[in-house]
């Protein structure tokens, strides 16, 4: 009963850092007139929505000692990868602190996802939700190392602009 308390806990928590994400991407594609900055953070914004609806079910499932089924891992194949990103959509990166800023919270986001839902893998005994968790990680870290490549990028665009050299 303990363990199905604390993997309770872990799956709210999951969805709250989940909403946490579709909310700061909602607000960097809102923020932004550039069409491909938009669809990016548009669609980063319903992937994590997916990812908090799956989450909402098995919280649903599980609160009611049902076992989700195997086959629902299926729908939550790794999507398309995002095209390659363009200098111009980094320069605009870099070139908007609120975007950059965006880009820097949402790292920190993807971390903490990925952290806790190895974290949640390991809580449970259940083999479909090892791996659902296992899925869900790697989803978050692959965001996780887009994110850092267009930081990286951006703040080398950002430096320049400003004329920063180190000392």
């Amino acid at each position: 009963m303990a363990q199905k308390e604390e993997l309770l806990r872990s799956i709210k928590k999951a969805m709250q850092g989940e909403m946490d994400s579709v909310t700061l991407y909602a607000n960097a594609a809102a923020h932004s007139q550039d069409p491909e900055v938009r669809e990016f953070f548009s669609a980063r914004r319903e992937e994590e929505r997916r990812h908090y609806n799956y989450l909402l079910k098995y919280y649903q499932e599980i609160a009611q000692d049902k076992c989700p089924p195997e086959e629902e891992l299926a729908a939550l194949q790794q999507p398309n990868l995002h095209p390659m990103f363009s200098a111009a959509f980094v320069q605009r990166i870099g070139a908007d602190q609120y975007l950059f800023s965006a880009i820097s919270t949402a790292l920190l986001l993807e971390k903490d996802a990925f952290e806790h839902y190895h974290k949640c893998s390991l809580l449970t005994d259940n083999i479909t939700l090892q791996s659902f968790f296992g899925l869900l990680e790697k989803w978050e870290i692959r965001h996780y190392d887009e994110l850092l490549g267009i930081q990286k990028d951006a703040e080398i665009y950002y430096w320049e602009q400003n004329n920063f050299e180190p000392f």
